[in-house]
């Protein structure tokens, strides 16, 4: 069991640390152990951010904007995602059951984000329809099923759910291609669209934007290397870059802890207001500048008059 408590996403890993002898196990466990200390820092930063961003949403969807209910999931998907990161920093292992919940909750999130492209481009590209169709229940409902999308993937050993190799990748993968097609539709339809304000414009592209990029950085090259190690890991043996591809896995590791504070992010893009705080921020620093030139003058001007005083 000790040996497989030590993997996230598969159990090749944990096998390969277990029989890694002299540099190659102590490179590795300077690596595995390095996670946990990034863990604590940050989720010390994310789950302050989550609860105020989830308690803001809870607000939105009160003043029934149905489209924040999938942020509000997402971002609840997320502070589970951080709740098994501290009790395995804690316990410093990754335990069946945390792999198994931490696993469970960020294929949930995925989807959730995909449920937040598709509807930014529905608003876009079939705004009647949206407008029709779109309520506050159908939104809970949704997500209610997206909850229930992992356990397609999963391997049920009772009382345990697990997510091995293939599977946990193509969960993960699955999402991305419909949030690429929903940001360039919703790229094109925003070129034709004349009922929507350039701030809204703005908003919906941003938040496509955002979820587009989340993805990509944060979390693909974790989904590429566990795809990578769990079918082409002889190669890598072959060539005695083994080690090489356990380090880059664990380094993608620390890219997906970060994801739930980006994905805070998306709560700006629902906000109404949006615009009239950014132009707060915008007015408070060009009233800052403009305050500071006039110190800098009147500094300038007094040094002047000094020096002319002195002169005579």
């Amino acid at each position: 069991m000790a040996q497989h408590n030590i993997s996230i996403n598969n159990s090749t890993e944990s096998d390969y640390i277990s029989n890694s002898t002299g540099s190659d196990y102590s490179h590795i466990w300077k690596v595995y152990n390095a996670q946990f200390p990034f863990i604590w820092v940050i989720s010390v930063i994310e789950i302050p951010i989550m609860i105020l961003t989830l308690i803001a949403l809870c607000f939105l969807i009160k003043s029934h904007r149905a489209a924040s209910v999938f942020v509000s999931h997402l971002i609840l998907s997320d502070l589970i995602q951080v709740i098994c990161m501290l009790i395995a920093a804690a316990k410093t292992i990754w335990t069946w059951e945390l792999k198994g919940a931490y696993c469970y909750s960020l294929i949930a999130g995925l989807y959730f984000m995909a449920c937040v492209a598709f509807e930014r481009y529905l608003l876009v590209s079939h705004p009647i329809w949206y407008k029709s169709h779109h309520s506050l229940k159908s939104s809970c409902f949704i997500s209610l099923i997206i909850w229930f999308v992992p356990l397609i993937f999963a391997v049920i050993d009772p009382p345990y759910i697990d997510f091995y190799g293939l599977h946990y990748c193509i969960a993960c993968f699955i999402p991305y291609p419909l949030i690429i097609l929903c940001f360039v539709g919703t790229c094109r339809g925003l070129s034709h669209s004349i009922s929507l304000t350039s701030l809204k414009r703005k908003l919906i592209l941003g938040s496509l934007f955002l979820v587009l990029m989340t993805y990509t950085f944060l979390i693909l090259p974790n989904v590429i290397l566990e795809f990578i190690y769990t079918h082409f890991q002889s190669h890598f043996f072959l060539f005695n870059k083994e080690l090489l591809l356990i380090k880059l896995l664990f380094h993608a590791r620390l890219l997906l802890y970060v994801n739930p504070l980006a994905d805070c992010l998306l709560y700006l893009f629902m906000r109404a207001d949006v615009g009239d705080i950014m132009t707060s921020v915008h007015c408070c620093c060009r009233h800052q500048s403009s305050k500071h030139h006039q110190n800098e003058h009147a500094v300038r001007s007094h040094c002047n008059i000094k020096g002319i005083v002195h002169s005579k």
